[in-house]
């Protein structure tokens, strides 16, 4: 793995794509304390770099029917195969973004549904289609700003 070294700018620029990848090169410039045209030429700069790899939209999913999200902690039987698991994951929209963690659990999967009910269609689904054998799910309250 080869480690590239970036300035301050670059980070501030990064920090603030991250959260808001639709600014415009004045907007960007403007936030970075520089021109609209450096700001592009870092921004492009980060894009050849292959650090910027991609830019996404973020969701209102509420506006979506899905106004819940939820947090849920799944341990797979030894036997099961994690493949029906990732599968699953992959092919329901309710599931938004899972992690293959080390430690006492296998995965950690963001979930966004409708009702309770719906969130407990869902686990029961994991456990029924996937192997799962426990699941530790915790309602997301409130999403707040990092760095």
């Amino acid at each position: 793995m080869v480690i590239t070294v970036i300035d301050d700018i670059d980070r501030e620029i990064l920090r603030t794509l991250e959260r808001q990848g639709r600014l415009t090169q004045r907007e960007l410039g403007k936030i970075v304390g520089l021109s609209p045209n450096a700001a592009g030429a870092r921004m492009q700069r980060l894009i050849d770099r292959k650090i910027i790899t991609s830019f996404a939209a973020q969701i209102d999913h509420s506006t979506l029917g899905r106004p819940i999200e939820a947090s849920i902690d799944v341990w797979l039987d030894d036997i099961s195969d994690s493949g029906d698991f990732a599968e699953f994951v992959l092919n329901d929209e309710r599931c938004v973004e899972c992690f293959h963690l080390t430690g006492r659990l296998d995965y950690r999967l963001r979930a966004r549904v409708a009702t309770s009910d719906d969130l407990n269609a869902l686990l029961n689904e994991l456990r029924a289609k996937t192997g799962v054998r426990q699941t530790d799910s915790r309602l997301v309250l409130q999403h707040l700003p990092t760095s």
